[in-house]
């Protein structure tokens, strides 16, 4: 009877989660914002279609570049004309209505507790002043990840329905408002969660990078 009474709970969580993740895309259409797509390429990527290709369909301007380094994370903008060279990990993101803080930001690249999270557990952290929480369930639509700070919940729903696996790349305050901002990788699939893109409740990711043979 307990055995049975667990998976009907599992399964109520797991619609729960889905719908939510339904309502916060209903949410962006009903608010009548205009939600222009963000976007998120890695390094190959942007040397091969977005700076080497001036008429392509990439846009020109708003990137910006980061650099995860074991304790930070490098933002800079970066523009499609310049030639500098590229660090082969780096990411490159357009996030239009956010302002990223450019410099380097303190943060955790592979934080231990997340690099594999358990799975239904609370993880309660801190990145110096910022204490926030994190906890992974596996759901019927993907990873579901309940994060917590400032007094606050926000719920995503990440990665393929049959998804095996997750991480947090890293953590830092990306925009600068005192919140931390997380990059999660969901099996192939990576995620920017960005704080002023959230709000409390179900949430969409700020921006998606998939992987895929011959870029994006």
């Amino acid at each position: 009877m307990e055995v049975r009474s667990n998976v009907t709970l599992r399964a109520l969580r797991d619609l729960a989660l889905v719908a939510g993740a339904g309502l916060a895309a209903a949410s962006i259409w009903a608010s009548g914002l205009p939600q222009e797509q963000g976007y998120m390429v890695d390094a190959q990527t942007w040397q091969d279609e977005v700076a080497s290709a001036p008429t392509g369909n990439w846009p020109r301007e708003g990137w910006y570049r980061l650099v995860a380094h074991e304790r930070s994370v490098e933002v800079q903008r970066a523009t499609v004309d310049d030639g500098a060279l590229v660090p082969a990990d780096a990411m490159f993101v357009r996030l239009p209505g956010a302002t990223l803080k450019q410099g380097t930001r303190p943060g955790y690249r592979y934080l231990t507790a997340l690099a594999q999270p358990k799975m239904g557990r609370d993880h309660a952290l801190a990145l110096g002043a910022m204490r926030f929480s994190v906890r992974v369930d596996e759901s019927a639509k993907g990873m579901a990840y309940t994060i917590g700070y400032g007094g606050q919940v926000y719920n995503y729903v990440l990665g393929p329905f049959d998804a095996t696996t997750t991480s947090v790349r890293f953590v830092a305050d990306l925009d600068g408002d005192g919140q931390p901002d997380f990059l999660v990788d969901v099996d192939d699939a990576s995620y920017l969660l960005l704080s002023t893109r959230a709000q409390p409740g179900a949430n969409l990711p700020a921006a998606e990078l998939f992987a895929s043979e011959g870029g994006c």
